[in-house]
C-alpha cells in the first residue's frame, strides 16, 4: 500500500504472520526451555521510488502449483478450494513460513509505479539462517537465531539446509553450508540435551541463607528431548502431514452419478506431488542415515559409551551412570559441567529415573524410529507411483470386493503401519506381477523387480522376488506343452528358486502350476519344507510344543500335507472336475492314462516317505487309505507304517511285535477283551498284510488271530462267522509257513502255534454247523406252524420240533453263536447237547481222540 504523504517516495508495508518464538523462561542455548508462540504479526516497511500504483504476487508455476494443490487439496485451509491451482499457494502462504517452507518458495511481489517495475523477494527463516551459515557469522549470531525461533523450529530448519528439502529453485545449497547446518543441528550448545521435565524448576528452589521456603509441586519425571529431536519431529510431521489421514485412493464418477460401481479408483495424488514428497522424505533419511553411520551428534556420544547395538535397540544393559566416554566429544562437557551449588542440591534430591546417558540413549532410539519411519514412508510414496504408473483401476479389478473396499478406505498412516496395508501392497505388487508374466505381459519380472528392490525393500524383499521368478518360469514352461525337455528344465529352475523361499510362498496355486506340469517332485517337497519352517525345532512331533501355539502350528502344517494329499486325489479322480474348474488360470492339465498315474502315485508316495515327518506319514498314509490305494500303501510305506496301523487299528492295545521264534506261542497268543470298532479292523486287516508283504508270518498270524476273535461292543458291528473263519484260515496257513520256512532255514520253531491255530479252526466249524443245525431246527419249526398239514413220522423228534418254547430258544442260541467265538465246552454242553444234536457231540468225541 502507498501512504498518502505529498512526498515523491512511497512506503511498501507487508504485514505478515510473525515466526519468532517467545520464551516462556529465560535459560541458556543449551537447556532451552520449550517456546510459546503468541498470535502475532509483524510489519515491515519498504521504500519505493515514485508513486506506487499497483502491486500483484507472482505465483508459481502451473505445474508446481497443481502439485500443491494435489497434496493439501484435503487439508483443512484447502477444503472445496479447487481452481485456479495458482491461487491455492496464497492460501499456503496465509499460514505462515514455517510450516510451509520446505513445499512453498520464497514469496515475490512485482510492485508497479510511477518509475517502473520493481520485483521484490521476501526471505523466509530458513533463507535467513542458509545465509547465516554462507557468510563467516559469529556464532553469537546463530545462539541469536535459535533463540529466537526456538531450538525446535531451528534445528528443523538446520534439517531443511542440511538435507536440501528446500523448493526446488532454493535448493542450491552449497556443501559447506550443508555441513555447518549439520553441525548446528548436533550441536548441544545450540539445540540443548535430553532432559527430565521439571528438572530446572526443582534445582531453583534454593533459598537465600536464613531465609525460609515452602518448596514446590514436584512434577512428574518425564524425559524432555533435545531441540534436534523436536526439529526432526517438526520436519517430518509438515512432510507428511498432507497425506498421513487421508485416504490414497479415490473414486472418480462420471458427472451426475453417485453409484460406486459407476466410478474408476484412481490415485488422490498426482505423479508429481508423490514424486516431489517422496524425493524429500528420501533426502531426510539418507541424511539420518548417513549421520548415523558415520556416529555424529548423539549417535556418536552413545556409541561412545559402549555397545551401540545394545543401546540403540535394547539388546544389552543400558548405561549406567559409571560409563563414560575418552573422546573430545561436546557432549561429555555438557552432561559433566554442573554448579557446585546444583552438585549440593543434587545430592540432597533423590536419585533421577534417568541418567544422562540414559536419556541420550533413549533420544537416539526415538530418532532411529523416526528415520524408520520416514524410510516405509517413502517407499510407499515410491510403491504408490509405480502403481500408477500401470494403471491403479485395472490392477484394483483384480482384487475381490472386500479388498476394493479396503483399498478405497485405505489412509496413507494405514499403507505405512497396518497390517492391512502391507496385505493390499502385496495384492497389488502380486497384480503387477501378473501384469509382467501374463500371456500379454509387457517386460520381464528382472525388469520390475529391480524397480521394487531399490524403490520399496520393505514391500518387496528377495523372497518376493524369486516367487515371482519362478512363476515367470512356470508360465514359460506351461507354453512348452511340445517341447518336453525345455518344459522340464524351467520346471526344475522354478523349484530351485522356490526351494529358498518355501515359507514365504503360496504353496496352494504354485503347486498346482507343478502339478499341472506333472513335477511332482516339487508338489512334494515344497510343501513339506514350509511345514518344516513352521516347526523349525520340531516340537511338535517332539511333544515340547507351547499348548497355545500347539493348535494353530498344526493347522498350518495340515495345510500344508493337504497340498500333497490333493494331488493324490486328483490322480485317483477324486474331484477332480472340481479341481480342475478352479484352476483355469494356471492351465488345464492333460488326461493322464492309467500307467501314468500308477507311476505319478509310486513317485508322490516315494518322495513322500523319504522325508522324515511322521505326523506327515500319519496324514499320507490316512488318505491312502480313503482313497482305497491300500496295495500302493503297502509296497511303498514306510518303515513307520507298522506303528502307525498299530496305533490306530487297536488303541489301547499293547503293541505287536514280529516274534522270529515262538518259544510260548500259546501264551503270546491270547485273546484280548478290549472291544475293536469296525473303523479300526481294516487298519489291523492292512497291518496283517503288510507283515505277509514282509515275512513276518507269526506276526501276521497273530493278527488275523485277534479279528477272527474280536469283540464287538455293538451287534451291528460284529462279523459274520465265515469271516471270522477266513481269518483263522488265513492264520494256520501263516503259522505252517513260518514253520516250513523255519525248517528251510534250519532254525526251527514250535509248532504249538500251529496246534493251537488248527486247533480253534476246528472248534470254529463245529460252532458253524452247530449254528446251522440250530437256524435249521427254527426254520422247520416256522413251516410247520405255518402249515396246516401234519408232521409225518419220519423224524424222531417231532414232539421237540413242535414245541414253540424250544425253537425260540435255538433261535436265541443260534443268534448268540454269531456274536463271538465259543470253546468247545461251551459248545458241548450249552448247545450240542441241550438241542440233542447227537451227531455233532459224535464229531467232538471224535475230533478229541484223535487230538490224543
Amino acid at each position: 500500500m502507498s501512504d498518502s504523504s505529498a512526498t515523491a517516495m512511497s512506503s511498501l508495508l507487508a504485514v505478515q504472520k510473525g515466526s519468532a518464538a517467545q520464551l516462556s523462561l529465560p535459560s541458556t542455548f543449551g537447556t532451552a526451555s520449550r517456546a510459546s508462540r503468541a498470535l502475532r504479526e509483524t510489519v515491515s516497511a519498504l521504500p519505493v521510488e515514485g508513486r506506487m500504483l499497483c502491486a500483484s504476487d507472482v505465483l508459481p508455476l502451473p505445474d508446481a502449483a497443481y502439485m500443491l494443490q494435489s497434496l493439501y487439496a484435503d487439508v483443512e485451509c484447502f477444503t472445496g478450494f479447487r481452481k485456479p491451482f495458482e491461487k491455492a499457494c496464497i492460501k499456503l502462504w496465509a499460514k505462515g513460513d514455517l510450516p510451509t517452507q520446505h513445499i512453498l518458495p520464497r514469496r515475490r511481489v512485482v510492485v508497479f509505479n510511477t518509475m517502473g517495475l520493481m520485483e521484490v523477494i521476501f526471505n523466509r527463516p530458513v533463507d535467513i539462517l542458509r545465509k547465516l551459515f554462507d557468510g563467516n557469522t559469529l556464532r553469537s549470531q546463530i545462539e541469536e537465531f535459535f533463540n529466537r525461533f526456538g531450538a525446535g523450529e531451528a534445528a528443523a530448519m538446520c534439517l531443511m539446509i542440511a538435507a536440501k528439502l528446500l523448493y526446488a529453485e532454493d535448493s542450491l545449497i552449497s556443501n559447506s553450508v550443508s555441513e555447518k547446518a549439520a553441525e548446528a543441528f548436533e550441536d548441544p550448545g545450540l539445540v540443548g540435551m535430553p532432559q527430565i521435565a521439571g528438572t530446572t524448576a526443582l534445582s531453583n528452589t534454593r533459598t537465600q541463607a536464613g531465609g525460609f521456603s515452602m518448596g514446590q509441586v514436584v512434577q512428574e519425571a518425564e524425559p524432555l528431548f533435545s531441540g534436534a529431536y523436536e526439529g526432526l519431529c517438526l520436519c517430518s510431521s509438515r512432510l507428511l502431514y498432507p497425506i498421513w489421514e487421508f485416504p490414497i485412493m479415490v473414486i472418480r464418477r462420471p458427472a451426475g452419478t453417485n453409484k460406486c460401481e459407476d466410478g474408476v479408483i484412481v490415485c488422490r495424488l498426482s505423479a508429481g506431488a508423490m514424486e516431489i514428497l517422496e524425493s524429500k522424505i528420501h533426502s531426510l533419511e539418507t541424511f539420518l542415515r548417513s549421520r548415523r553411520n558415520k556416529r555424529r551428534g548423539l549417535y556418536g556420544y552413545v556409541a561412545g559409551l559402549g555397545d551401540s547395538g545394545s543401546i540403540l535397540y535394547k539388546t544389552g544393559p543400558i548405561i549406567g551412570p559409571g560409563g563414560h566416554s575418552n573422546g573430545r566429544s561436546p557432549y561429555n562437557s555438557q552432561i559433566q559441567d554442573m554448579d557446585p551449588a546444583d552438585k549440593s542440591a543434587s545430592n540432597k534430591k533423590p536419585r533421577l529415573l534417568y541418567t544422562s546417558a540414559e536419556l541420550a540413549a533413549m533420544e537416539v532410539r526415538a530418532m532411529e524410529c523416526l528415520r524408520r519411519l520416514l524410510r516405509r514412508s517413502g517407499e510407499a510414496l515410491f510403491l504408490l507411483q509405480l502403481i500408477c504408473q500401470h494403471n491403479v483401476a485395472r490392477l484394483a479389478q483384480t482384487l475381490g470386493n472386500d479388498l476394493h473396499k479396503k483399498l478405497v478406505q485405505l489412509t496413507f498412516h494405514q499403507l505405512v503401519c497396518s497390517e492391512d496395508g502391507d496385505q493390499l501392497a502385496m495384492c497389488l505388487i502380486s497384480a503387477l506381477m501378473e501384469y509382467y508374466i501374463g500371456p500379454e505381459g509387457r517386460g520381464t519380472v528382472e525388469e520390475i523387480s529391480t524397480k521394487l528392490k531399490e524403490g520399496c525393500p520393505s514391500y518387496f524383499n528377495e523372497s518376493d522376488y524369486k516367487y515371482y521368478l519362478a512363476v515367470e518360469c512356470l508360465e514359460r514352461a506351461a507354453s512348452m506343452a511340445n517341447n518336453p525337455d525345455e518344459r522340464d528344465i524351467l520346471a526344475r529352475d522354478a523349484f530351485n528358486l522356490l526351494t529358498k523361499i518355501p515359507e514365504s510362498a503360496d504353496l496352494s496355486a504354485i503347486c498346482k502350476r507343478f502339478e499341472n506340469l506333472r513335477f511332482y517332485e516339487a508338489v512334494v517337497r515344497l510343501p513339506l519344507q514350509k511345514a518344516q519352517a513352521l516347526d523349525s525345532n520340531a516340537d511338535i512331533t517332539n511333544g515340547q510344543i507351547d499348548p497355545r501355539h500347539h493348535d494353530t502350528i498344526m493347522l498350518q502344517r495340515e495345510q500344508c500335507y493337504e497340498i500333497v494329499m490333493n494331488a493324490l486325489r486328483t490322480l485317483k479322480g477324486v474331484g477332480h472336475s472340481r479341481m480342475q474348474s478352479a484352476d483355469k488360470s494356471s492351465g488345464v492339465a492333460t488326461a493322464v492314462d492309467p500307467a501314468s498315474r500308477t507311476k505319478y502315485i509310486k513317485q508322490i508316495l516315494q518322495l513322500s516317505v523319504q522325508w522324515p515327518d511322521t505326523v506327515f506319514h500319519e496324514h499320507l498314509y490316512k488318505t491312502l487309505i480313503e482313497l482305497g490305494l491300500e496295495n500302493e500303501l503297502l509296497e511303498y510305506g514306510g518303515s513307520d507304517l507298522a506303528s502307525f496301523l498299530q496305533s490306530a487299528g487297536r488303541k489301547h492295545q499293547e503293541e505287536v511285535r514280529a516274534v522270529s521264534s515262538v518259544t510260548s506261542g500259546a501264551a503270546k497268543l491270547h485273546d484280548l477283551s478290549a472291544p475293536i470298532l469296525t473303523s479300526q479292523t481294516k487298519y489291523l486287516e492292512l497291518l496283517a498284510r503288510y507283515y505277509v508283504r514282509k515275512g513276518e508270518r507269526i506276526a501276521a498270524a497273530r493278527m488275523f488271530l485277534i479279528l477272527a476273535e474280536r469283540q464287538c461292543s455293538n451287534s451291528e458291528e460284529v462279523p459274520t462267522l465265515d469271516k471270522r473263519y477266513e481269518y483263522l484260515r488265513d492264520a494256520v496257513l501263516q503259522a505252517k509257513s513260518a514253520g516250513i520256512e523255519a525248517d528251510s532255514s534250519r532254525k526251527p520253531i514250535d509248532s504249538s502255534t500251529v496246534d493251537l491255530l488248527e486247533g480253534k479252526l476246528t472248534v470254529l466249524r463245529f460252532q458253524m454247523q452247530i449254528k446251522q443245525e440250530l437256524e435249521l431246527m427254527t426254520a422247520r419249526v416256522e413251516n410247520i406252524s405255518s402249515s396246516s398239514e401234519s408232521p409225518s413220522g419220519l423224524f424222531p423228534r417231532d414232539n421237540i420240533l413242535a414245541d414253540a418254547e424250544a425253537a425260540k430258544a435255538a433261535k436265541d442260541k443260534a443268534k448268540e453263536l454269531s456274536l463271538n467265538l465259543k470253546s468247545i465246552t461251551q459248545l458241548y454242553n450249552d448247545y450240542a447237547v441241550p438241542f440233542e444234536l447227537w451227531e455233532v457231540c459224535l464229531f467232538f468225541v471224535h475230533s478229541f481222540a484223535v487230538s490224543q
